[in-house]
């Protein structure tokens, strides 16, 4: 099983991510990289062309110019890279993998917080047990939006909710969705490793989510992901 695969893989990275590590600088905008980002890829590189050497790789440091394909897998090797760099807790390692044009598998470690989420046909689970999504009242529900574009809209006072969060990335908005801890995630961005392990994850978690191009949303029910929907809208 896929899923069983990627859980292996993923937590043998795991001892990586302790090891010393010196940040660089990427691109014009401020991003960051570590050498452990590019380590842990290779790793999970190297073992899943090891298991699949049919599938094609799309991955955050090495393969970012490569399309999903039907058969595909999708890592981002260090989610939350600036929060690991300054030592916070809220960051993780997220794989998917598509078969036939689907996702039928994710894993999100998060090391420092000791969780371990993934996601098969059955279900959502973290550390073994099984999750899922809680629904509250709209007004004391509790949601994250993760972009750039979407912190930066986010001074403005929000249309339907006070209660907002930031939590610097993708990997803990969703997994906080899928067990419940939040009610709604928005992710305003195009790359696949970033949404693609944690909407499947929401997803099985018993989560409405929307996957379309510029919106990759999660939430407890139809309700609440309309209005985060019309809000991005509006934005």
């Amino acid at each position: 099983m896929e899923v069983e695969f990627l859980k292996k893989i993923v937590k043998e990275a795991e001892g990586i991510s302790e090891k010393h590590f010196e940040v660089h600088r990427k691109g014009d905008e401020g991003d960051i990289v570590t050498d452990l980002d590019l380590e842990i890829e290779k790793y999970l590189i190297e073992k899943i062309k090891e298991s699949y050497p049919d599938f094609a790789i799309v991955s955050e440091e090495f393969n970012a110019e490569n399309a999903e394909t039907d058969n595909c897998f999708i890592i981002d090797p260090i989610d939350g890279t600036i929060n690991f760099a300054n030592g916070l807790p809220m960051w993780g390692t997220q794989v998917a993998c598509k078969k036939n044009g689907e996702v039928v598998a994710s894993v999100i470690n998060l090391p420092r917080m000791g969780e371990m989420y993934y996601a098969d046909e059955t279900g959502a689970y973290r550390n073994g047990e099984r999750i899922g999504v809680r629904e509250v009242p709209i007004k004391d529900a509790l949601y994250s939006i993760v972009g750039k574009k979407a912190i930066t809209d986010a001074v403005k006072m929000c249309a339907y909710t006070d209660h907002r969060r930031f939590f610097g990335a993708s990997c803990y908005d969703f997994t906080a969705m899928a067990c419940g801890r939040i009610h709604g995630t928005n992710y305003r961005a195009e790359h696949p490793w970033d949404y693609e392990p944690g909407l499947f994850l929401c997803k099985m978690a018993g989560a409405v989510v929307k996957d379309v191009r510029g919106f990759h949303a999660a939430a407890m029910n139809q309700e609440f992901l309309d209005l985060l929907e019309k809000e991005t809208a509006l934005r």
